[in-house]
């Protein structure tokens, strides 16, 4: 496996950015620290994926919505996560979110039950985005460090370093 960074993009915001979806037509959607645009959602919204025309919304520290893109929610998850629901992934069926809290990275099905958690070797995830072949890549902040994953959960690879070309926290990553 091999990774190339293409661009950097400096994005002149007042707030912090919390996640990044980016579309297949190449748009950009970025969440701003407890901002909420378009779709109103009741509670803070945190983290955000969006998969089959239904977004996944990390909202507190426990749950997780499933919203159709008019804002109506289809189904709520609760999570054990000792963090935020900052930075999470929806695809086939599976929410894969970050708990920096537990330095851990979990794949859930709708029902909510887990199906595999990641551990090993991680100190503050955020960002989290799923490459051509299923595998999951983490940004850790704290390590400054890019992580894959195994879409079965299983292997790993540290991608990226400081030492090699990360001169800055890694935050999100898409």
């Amino acid at each position: 496996m091999e990774m190339n960074i293409e661009t950097e993009i400096k994005i002149n915001m007042g707030k912090n950015i919390d996640d990044m979806i980016c579309l297949m037509d190449g748009r950009v959607i970025v969440v701003e620290w407890l901002v909420t645009n378009v779709i109103a959602i009741k509670n803070a919204c945190w983290g955000i994926s969006c998969f089959n025309n239904s977004l996944a919304v990390g909202l507190n520290m426990n749950k997780i919505h499933k919203i159709d893109l008019e804002g109506n929610t289809q189904k709520s998850l609760k999570v054990q996560s000792k963090s935020s629901l900052d930075h999470l992934l929806y695809c086939n069926d599976r929410i894969i979110f970050s708990d920096y809290g537990n330095k851990a990275v979990y794949c859930i099905d709708l029902s909510g039950k887990q199906i595999w958690q990641y551990k090993q070797d991680l100190e503050r995830l955020n960002g989290l985005c799923k490459d051509t072949y299923g595998n999951i890549i983490v940004a850790d902040w704290k390590s400054i460090k890019i992580v894959v994953i195994s879409s079965d959960g299983q292997d790993s690879k540290v991608m990226l370093r400081k030492e090699d070309q990360l001169k800055r926290y890694t935050k999100c990553i898409c």
